[in-house]
């Protein structure tokens, strides 16, 4: 395991968490059929943007999953009041979305590319731009579905 530095952390939030964080909670509002042009967006991905800062954390692998995936429907719950069941299944849908695109291209994408996952995962701007892929799926998702809800009113 490598120790990170702060200005690592910084443009590890900056490149990846906050643009991530974002896009996930797009996908969620819109999952819900919320609308997706609210401020409550912008402080909920805040929110889980510090919250990423748990990976820091001597925690076993994939306990920082759970987390936040908690935390997203904690804050999702919190600014929206909306149904908690629907929300953790809008949250479970998006991170399930990620695990399996990682899946699909991480590997192919490291062989291509000649890299190490430590390498990559060391490196705040490698992994932003390995995140790249599954944020711009998300934020696909959140804006067609949007659009759906647009077109069959179904916008709250």
């Amino acid at each position: 395991m490598f120790k990170e530095t702060f200005p690592g952390i910084i443009y590890a939030l900056l490149l990846q968490d906050f643009p991530e964080s974002l896009v996930e909670t797009m996908a969620v509002f819109s999952l819900l059929n919320l609308r997706i042009k609210d401020r409550k967006i912008l402080a909920i991905a805040l929110l889980q943007t510090f919250t990423n800062l748990v990976r820091l954390l001597p925690i076993a692998f994939g306990v920082h999953s759970v987390i936040l995936i908690l935390s997203l429907a904690a804050y999702t719950r919190l600014f929206t009041r909306a149904q908690l069941s629907k929300i953790f299944l809008a949250v479970l849908l998006c991170f399930a979305l990620i695990a399996t695109a990682e899946l699909i291209y991480a590997q192919p994408l490291l062989n291509l590319t000649g890299l190490e996952y430590e390498e990559v995962f060391a490196n705040p701007f490698l992994r932003a731009a390995f995140a790249l892929p599954y944020t711009v799926l998300l934020l696909v998702l959140a804006l067609v579905k949007n659009y759906y809800n647009q077109k069959r009113g179904l916008v709250c």
